[in-house]
């Protein structure tokens, strides 16, 4: 490797150091010029953090729901429980979507978080205020049933979980149409013009 090393500096020659000579006209202090970052950057930098969080909180709770109803049983689940947490794992495709900027993933996301998530929440409150009856998941699918459902003694604490659940899938849904909106240059120069 020694060899190799002195084979490749002879065809680039050495290279400069940070001691090494400046360019001419400058003294080291225009660097505000150069560390300019377009707002698109900035925006998709901000909204993305944003939703990581959310998605943290969704894969974290989700893990809670499923380890909780795997304790006590599968057919303690209600239907719009069962549904959300088969796509809980959907986290993962959003979390992919963020790291790799890839808009294909971040858009199954956000379709899994409209068509499944969102409206599964708004079951569960509307089912747990009393204007629709809760779907058991045990009678859909054979199993027996079970002694006690998935569902806390106080229904304060099944509003506040599903409220904040609701606000925090909506919330990522507004993030994502933001970075979306970063990520479009097209959309941008358009408005531009």
């Amino acid at each position: 490797t020694l060899l190799y090393t002195i084979k490749f500096e002879r065809q680039i020659g050495n290279m400069s150091s940070a001691a090494g000579p400046r360019a001419e006209g400058t003294d080291g202090s225009d660097w505000k010029y150069r560390e300019k970052v377009a707002e698109q950057f900035m925006t998709s930098v901000t909204y993305k953090f944003m939703v990581k969080r959310t998605l943290l909180f969704h894969g974290m709770f989700g893990t809670a729901v499923f380890v909780t109803a795997f304790m006590v049983g599968i057919n303690s689940l209600y239907l719009w429980q069962a549904l959300w947490l088969a796509v809980a794992p959907s986290c993962f495709i959003g979390f992919k979507a963020l790291y790799t900027n890839n808009r294909t993933f971040l858009s199954v996301y956000r379709l899994i978080l409209m068509l499944i998530s969102v409206p599964c929440v708004i079951w569960g409150m509307v089912a747990t205020l009393g204007f629709v009856p809760h779907q058991d998941l045990h009678s859909l699918v054979g199993m027996p049933k079970p002694r006690k459902f998935l569902m806390p003694d106080n229904n304060n604490v099944v509003y506040f979980l599903g409220l904040t659940t609701f606000c925090s899938h909506l919330y990522t849904l507004v993030c994502i149409s933001k970075i979306f909106g970063a990520w479009d240059v097209t959309n941008r120069k358009n408005k531009k013009q």
